[in-house]
């Protein structure tokens, strides 16, 4: 009885030591005054090696210097209409960031609305960028920074309809994903080429790099659910992949996440402006087939942001989703979850609050901002007009 015994508290012993450690933020405010905070990158916009946050708000694009966060407005009113997005990224090799923005949002109009630019940076970035149009969708909506075979950046916008498609049923005309090739030399003429152009209602995209190729592959989140655009072979042609089914009505939000030991998952939030975060997981020997889909939570009201990371070092992601709950009554809470795998297979998940009615999220990043190397979580909030960080405390 006493062998049993002792077996039984190794066991138990053995379980605690294995159980993901609780997570710890300490809530920080970098802007409590913004207008709605569409979009967010974490980029070294000066050179000083430290992530810098840039934030693509109503009718400025400003950056926030790490670590006194001091704000600085680079542009302002591109357009009559908002601002709607924004990319951020070091594309020459001098360790400063470039940045490219989105703007004229109207969903409504699918012929006339949009702008896209990039912005040249003066000898002081922190005094105002010169912006250069680029050609655009109507409606473009997302931006990303990626990288070509060569390792050579371009520019990928999305828009959210086709050109000229009815934006209340998103089903005629398919939207148009573009590549945009920065040229040899300053104020040259950018390429442009077409990635795809039969998806609908396509809310969000991501760069990812599943493969030896060094180009980069892209995650686009659908009305017809979760696609992957990338090539069967070096130099073949751009192929769309379904990763995940248009159930509930497809997906708005996508980012890849890793399971650990080479495993893989995508993280979506369903529908568009939706109530469930979902996982998909590959098929098990079932090549070709959709991947299998799971409802980790249905209460989200406008899930509208979502990031994949190790925030607590478990050598697997976890995901945090945010949601803004736009147009409900303030009785309805808004905020953002953590949800941490318990096991290495994904079988069981863990739901921590990070932020319980204080942040309306629009977007949010991860990104280790104070050097700790610990994953920090950066959020920007529509209704309650604030731009928050997480600073991550665990042990």
């Amino acid at each position: 009885m006493k062998v049993a015994a002792t077996t039984v508290l190794l066991l138990a012993a053995d379980i605690l030591v294995a159980a993901p450690p609780e997570p710890r933020f300490r809530a920080v405010d970098i802007d409590t005054a913004i207008g709605i905070g569409y979009g967010l990158a974490i980029a070294d916009v000066d050179g000083d090696r430290r992530p810098d946050i840039v934030l693509c708000d109503k009718d400025k694009i400003v950056w926030y210097h790490n670590p006194g966060w001091e704000k600085h407005v680079i542009a302002e009113k591109l357009t009559e209409l908002d601002h709607v997005c924004v990319a951020a990224a070091d594309i020459d090799g001098d360790g400063k960031a470039e940045i490219a923005v989105g703007a004229g949002w109207n969903p409504g109009d699918t012929v006339g609305s949009g702008a896209l630019f990039y912005l040249v940076a003066p000898a002081d970035r922190t005094q105002r960028w010169t912006p250069m149009k680029l050609p655009h969708e109507p409606t473009v909506h997302r931006i990303r920074w990626a990288k070509d075979r060569a390792g050579k950046s371009m520019l990928i916008s999305v828009p959210l309809h086709g050109r000229g498609d009815n934006p209340g049923k998103g089903e005629g005309v398919g939207a148009r994903i573009q590549r945009h090739t920065p040229p040899a030399s300053p104020g040259g003429e950018w390429k442009v080429d077409v990635l795809d152009e039969g998806l609908h209602k396509v809310h969000n995209l991501e760069p990812v790099r599943w493969g030896d190729d060094p180009e980069q592959e892209f995650l686009v989140a659908a009305k017809e659910g979760v696609f992957k655009l990338g090539r069967s072979r070096e130099n073949g042609p751009l192929i769309r992949e379904q990763i995940g089914s248009g159930e509930n009505g497809g997906c708005g939000e996508v980012r890849p996440g890793s399971a650990g030991g080479g495993k893989r998952f995508v993280a979506a939030v369903s529908p568009m402006h939706g109530n469930q975060l979902v996982v998909f997981t590959p098929p098990i020997d079932a090549p070709g087939k959709l991947w299998q889909r799971r409802v980790l939570d249905e209460t989200l009201v406008d899930g509208h942001a979502l990031a994949c990371g190790d925030l607590l070092g478990l050598g697997r992601d976890q995901i945090v989703v945010g949601w803004r709950a736009m147009g409900k009554p303030k009785a309805v809470k808004v905020g953002i979850k953590l949800f941490t795998p318990m096991d290495a297979e994904g079988k069981e998940w863990r739901t921590t609050v990070v932020d319980d009615d204080t942040m309306a999220c629009e977007d949010l990043q991860l990104a280790d901002l104070d050097g700790d190397g610990r994953l920090d979580i950066i959020a920007a909030g529509r209704a309650t007009k604030n731009l928050k960080v997480w600073f991550n405390i665990r042990p």
